[in-house]
């Protein structure tokens, strides 16, 4: 259950997390962001990169009819995905219980239809999953920066097998302007294991790639 404390003059409600530590939701000019851990994580500049993302993906509707979101947030990518896509069915992987509490009570995503929201840890999913699906999204952070589980080999190539064979991954990869060549080496690994990688968005802390 959460327990949030409310500052009135700042707008803002701060959960405690076991995962992320602090989850925060913030009212800014009549919207709401969600920081996890210090960092954005939905709303205000992200739901522009993300809108830019797929803006980019050029897969025609009828093929992408299902997708695996893997990282909740306040829900961007579902969000975009439902409204570009119509009919198309999801599933969301989501580790933390207080950033899902935190998504359906202020972000209002159990009205997305055709949204399966399951509580696990993405690495485990993905190595037993036997499903196929036309999109995976992965949108994994703690803070600023992806844990180093995801991005290794094995659960790339995890990422592959669960694609349908013109299936997209789009892989949300933490960017460190300090130390560029630790994204080119987790580049050429995606390239590795897809063969196809390009870079459709550059933002700040991140590049959002596109593999298959």
């Amino acid at each position: 259950m959460i327990f949030p404390s409310l500052f009135p003059r700042k707008n803002i409600l701060r959960f405690k997390s076991k995962i992320n530590r602090e989850i925060r939701v913030v009212n800014r000019n009549g919207k709401k962001i969600v920081y996890a851990g210090g960092a954005e994580q939905t709303g205000g500049t992200i739901t522009g990169m993300w809108e830019k993302a797929f803006n980019k993906i050029r897969n025609p509707k009828s093929e992408i009819r299902n997708s695996l979101v893997l990282g909740l947030g306040g829900g961007d990518v579902l969000r975009i995905l439902a409204g570009r896509y119509p009919g198309i069915k999801m599933a969301c992987v989501e580790l933390d219980p207080v950033m899902i509490e935190a998504a359906e009570n202020f972000f209002n995503i159990r009205q997305i239809p055709k949204l399966q929201i399951i509580q696990a840890d993405a690495y485990k999913y993905m190595k037993k999953n036997r499903r196929k699906y036309d999109l995976i999204v992965t949108d994994l952070f703690i803070g600023k920066h992806n844990p180093e589980i995801f991005r290794k080999k094995d659960f790339l190539s995890f990422l592959k097998k669960g694609l349908t064979d013109e299936g997209l991954a789009v892989y949300n990869s933490h960017f460190k302007a300090a130390d560029v060549r630790e994204f080119r080496d987790f580049e050429g690994l995606c390239r590795d294991v897809f063969g196809q990688v390009s870079v459709i968005v550059k933002y700040k802390f991140s590049r959002i790639l596109i593999l298959c």
